[in-house]
């Protein structure tokens, strides 16, 4: 009986500190984001002051779904895609016609949930290493759901003599949450190519 209890207690810490871990990463990755997004808007004042006050009401609404719902274990799928829609919406506010952005999803969503934030870190690097102001750039992002399963990626090209340090602590942080949350349950591939980058999240719903 007492080795039961003794792994009983082991189990309740364990499934506290996983929580402690999910908590601690979800609210590292919030302040990063939002660091992001407000560079984006400063650069647009002086260029566009009409398109700055636009991107701030984007980025209220991304604020709002932060705020009521990243603080959630879960949220509904066409929550989460709404506030990638508003994300999206906010960077083409910033760049020309050189830039190529497309985003195919399904025109009906199932009835599921997914944790919070999840896939707006490898948007962030695709805008911010895979897009230039000189050179004709690209991000295309698909969202494709089968067999109970969602397959999430996200392409982009490649900003010539750009560093090699695609991702930074967000990625990081990404694949911690969906170690955390998924265990093996899931795929990740990340393919870094010569003129593109491209990576593929597979999960189950």
């Amino acid at each position: 009986f007492k080795q039961r209890r003794d792994q009983l207690q082991l189990a309740k810490l364990e499934k506290q500190n996983l929580e402690q871990q999910l908590e601690y990463l979800k609210y590292q990755l919030n302040p990063h984001f939002l660091m992001n997004t407000l560079n984006n808007i400063h650069a647009l004042v002086d260029i566009d002051p009409e398109l700055s006050k636009e991107s701030i009401v984007e980025l209220s609404k991304m604020l709002r779904f932060v705020l009521y719902e990243g603080n959630k274990p879960t949220v509904p799928l066409y929550h989460e895609l709404d506030f990638l829609d508003h994300y999206i919406t906010l960077m083409r506010l910033r760049y020309t016609d050189k830039v190529s952005i497309t985003v195919n999803k399904p025109d009906e969503l199932p009835n599921c949930e997914i944790p919070p934030l999840l896939f707006i870190t490898f948007v962030e690097n695709a805008f911010k290493h895979g897009v230039s102001y000189q050179h004709p750039s690209f991000i295309d992002i698909s969202i494709q759901i089968s067999d109970s399963q969602l397959k999430f990626s996200c392409r982009n090209s490649k900003i010539p003599n750009e560093e090699e340090h695609h991702g930074g602590i967000g990625l990081q942080n990404v694949k911690q949450r969906l170690d955390l949350i998924y265990g093996k349950n899931f795929t990740l591939d990340i393919n870094n190519e010569p003129q593109e980058y491209n990576i593929q999240l597979t999960i189950p719903l």
